[in-house]
C-alpha cells in the first residue's frame, strides 16, 4: 500500500462497486482528454495550481509531496495528501488548464484535477498489471473533522460540529476497452485507499483509470409555515401590575411606568438573527418606548391588573436543505436534511393590553 503524509482526518467504509461516470464508455485516453476538457481556469500561485469556482477555491500542489485543498467560503480547508510512488517520480507535468499529471514511476500516475464545476477529481491511471492497485489518501477537515460512509457508496466529509462540509462521490474504474472494473474505498486512521480489483476481472485491457471525486457541500434554508398574528397580546412581557388595595371593600389601583421593547426572534441551524428576520418579514432591529398609564375600573379589594406587551407576533419553522453536486451537474441537487421545531418571533408596537 502506498505512503501517505500524515493529515489529520479519517475516512473510513468500504463500499463495492461504484458510480460509473457519464463518460466511462470512453477508452481511458479519452475519459482522460474530456476531464482536461472540462477543467476550471486556473493559474500558477507559487508552488500550486489555483482555481476559483464560485465560492469555491482549490489548490493542486505542482509538488506532489503538498497536499491538495479545497475550501467553500468560510468553510473549513479541506486537505488531501496524494499517493507517491515506490519508483523514481519523473517531473510533474501540466495538463490543459486545471491540471497537474505526476507519473510515480511504478507503473501508475495521479492526476489531480479541478473541473469546471469546482469539482476536485484525482485520477489515477494504472498503465499496466505490474501497477499498484491501491492508492491512499490521507484526508483533513479542518481541526478535528471526521468522516462517515454514505449509503450510496461515497464517504461524507464533516467537520468539527458534526456538518457535511464536503463529499467523496461513489469510486468508479474502466479499463482501455470501456469495461467497469469492480473498485470501491477502505477507511482507516486518517485515510481514505481506493482499491482497484483488477484481478477480479478477465482480460483487462490497460490502461485503467479510477478516482476519487470531491464536491464541497452547498446549504439553504428556508422559512415554512409562517403565520402572523396582529395586535397580539404578549403575555410574557409583564409591563405593569397594580392591585386594589385592602381596607375598603371596594377600590381602585393605578399602573403608572415606563418601557422599552425590541423585536425577539428564534433562530435554529445556528442562523443569524437577521437571516431569519428577513427570510420571515419582521424587523428585527425595530425598537419601541412608550409608558403605561392607566387606572382600574372601581374593583374588590384584592383584585390586580396587568399590562403586557402587544405587537405583531410571527411562527415558522425552518427547514435546513442540502446541496451536493456529482461530476456533470453545473448546480448542487438539494434534498431536504432536517426541519425545526416550531418557532417564534414578536415585533412590538407602542401601546398595551390590560386584563387580571
Amino acid at each position: 500500500m502506498r505512503r501517505m503524509a500524515t493529515a489529520m482526518v479519517l475516512v473510513g467504509v468500504c463500499v463495492a462497486g461504484g458510480m460509473t461516470p457519464a463518460f466511462a464508455d470512453e477508452a481511458p485516453d479519452g475519459v482522460l482528454e474530456a476531464i482536461v476538457a472540462d477543467t476550471a481556469p486556473a493559474r500558477i500561485q507559487g508552488d500550486d495550481l489555483v482555481a476559483q469556482v464560485g465560492d469555491v477555491r482549490a489548490e493542486i500542489p505542482v509538488d506532489s509531496e503538498e497536499p491538495l485543498t479545497l475550501q467553500s467560503g468560510n468553510g473549513p480547508e479541506i486537505s488531501i495528501t496524494l499517493p507517491r510512488g515506490d519508483g523514481d517520480e519523473d517531473e510533474p507535468a501540466r495538463e490543459g488548464s486545471g491540471a497537474v499529471s505526476h507519473d510515480l514511476g511504478d507503473g501508475s500516475r495521479i492526476v489531480p484535477a479541478i473541473r469546471s464545476n469546482g469539482i476536485v477529481q484525482i485520477l489515477s491511471v494504472l498503465h499496466d498489471a505490474g501497477a499498484p492497485t491501491s492508492f491512499d489518501y490521507d484526508v483533513a477537515v479542518g481541526t478535528g473533522g471526521s468522516l462517515v460512509a454514505a449509503a450510496d457508496g461515497g464517504v461524507r466529509l464533516l467537520d468539527a460540529a458534526g456538518e457535511e462540509a464536503a463529499s467523496v462521490a461513489a469510486p468508479w474504474a474502466v479499463d482501455a476497452s470501456g469495461k467497469q472494473i469492480p473498485t470501491h474505498f477502505v477507511l482507516g486512521q486518517n485515510r481514505l485507499t481506493q482499491i482497484v480489483d483488477t484481478t477480479s476481472v478477465v482480460d483487462v485491457q490497460y490502461p485503467v483509470v479510477a478516482d476519487p471525486a470531491v464536491s464541497v457541500t452547498y446549504y439553504r434554508y428556508s422559512a415554512v409555515n409562517v403565520s402572523r398574528t396582529y395586535n397580539w397580546t404578549n403575555k410574557a412581557i409583564q409591563l405593569a401590575i397594580c392591585k386594589v388595595q385592602s381596607g375598603a371593600s371596594r377600590g381602585t389601583c393605578t399602573m403608572s411606568a415606563g418601557y422599552e421593547l425590541e423585536t425577539s426572534v428564534d433562530t435554529s441551524f445556528g442562523l443569524t438573527r437577521g437571516f431569519v428576520s428577513a427570510n420571515i418579514g419582521v424587523n428585527e432591529s425595530k425598537k419601541v418606548t412608550g409608558n403605561v398609564s392607566w387606572t382600574s375600573p372601581v374593583a374588590y379589594a384584592g383584585s390586580s391588573y396587568k399590562a403586557w406587551a402587544v405587537g405583531t407576533r410571527v411562527t415558522y419553522r425552518i427547514q435546513k436543505w442540502i446541496g451536493r453536486k456529482t461530476l456533470g451537474m453545473s448546480t448542487p441537487r438539494w434534498t431536504l436534511d432536517s426541519t425545526s421545531s416550531t418557532l417564534s418571533a414578536f415585533e412590538p408596537q407602542v401601546g398595551f393590553a390590560v386584563g387580571q
